[in-house]
């Protein structure tokens, strides 16, 4: 079947071949050219600014026989090729190339920052290709009478990128920390239990609108923040306190709070006016 490029702004094709050594499986094949859909999708749509981003997509034009060979066109705003000399699908593939070369560890700089979704979806791309051994992708872009063979990835290559893959993942998964300092913090959960580290839950609004994880660096602390309860007339867990603390998070959004210093003079009853 053949779809009449000429209705499309990009008259460029993107010729995505898989010299396969064994049969591909069908899930394997549709994920990584919804992927490769995806990427181009995401490339276009972050060239143009939030509120002016155009609506595009990739299209199959042909599946050729031999090895697995599919031509797709670009769906695109008439005016996005414009933006690019060789067009939109050539300046993505161009893209693509660095993001694969640096994957490999080919190139030293990261061609632009990856989210764990980017990451997913290029390990979605090569996974056919690094479940058969022998086997090779290629990327090129035909247009003009002319055709740029912009990527080629090997079975190897594509194990070596899904091995960089996972470990990029681990990073963006890994805590981070930060340190915030007289913070106010109420509790949310607690256990009166200074031998227990565990069911501690407390809300500090200022960092997160939800209840945090809560950890201390020391016993002292701990028992410090307990005896304030002594000073009111209401128990311990009902108090506000003012707090320094380290937060953990993940992905973004903090998780842990782990309590480092505690001003006892600046202790109040949340309830006072």
């Amino acid at each position: 079947m053949e779809i009449n490029e000429t209705i499309f702004a990009d008259e460029n094709l993107l010729q995505v071949t898989i010299n396969n050594r064994t049969p591909v499986s069908l899930t394997d094949l549709t994920l990584s050219l919804l992927a490769i859909s995806q990427q181009y999708e995401s490339f276009i749509e972050n060239s143009f600014p939030s509120d002016e981003r155009p609506s595009t997509e990739l299209l199959i034009k042909e599946v050729r026989s031999g090895s697995i060979i599919v031509e797709l066109i670009a769906n695109a705003m008439p005016f996005i090729p414009l933006l690019w000399t060789g067009g939109s699908l050539l300046e993505w593939a161009s893209n693509a190339k660095d993001i694969a070369l640096w994957l490999q560890g080919k190139l030293a700089d990261k061609p632009q920052d990856l989210s764990k979704s980017d990451l997913k979806q290029w390990n979605s791309i090569i996974e056919p290709i690094a479940k058969d051994n022998g086997s090779q992708l290629n990327l090129s872009v035909t247009g003009n009478g002319n055709t740029v063979n912009l990527l080629t990835v090997s079975s190897n290559e594509a194990v070596r990128m899904q091995n960089r893959i996972k470990k990029e993942i681990g990073k963006i998964e890994e805590p981070q920390e930060s340190t915030y300092t007289k913070r106010v913090m109420t509790w949310y959960q607690a256990k009166f239990d200074t031998n227990s580290n565990t069911g501690n839950r407390a809300k500090i609004e200022s960092i997160s609108s939800k209840p945090l994880r809560v950890l201390f660096e020391n016993n002292a602390v701990m028992e410090e923040m307990f005896a304030q309860g002594n000073e009111f007339s209401r128990p311990w867990q009902h108090l506000a306190y003012v707090v320094d603390v380290q937060i953990q998070t993940v992905n973004g959004t903090p998780r842990v709070a782990t309590i480092v210093k505690f001003y006892p003079e600046e202790t109040f009853d949340p309830d006072d006016v």
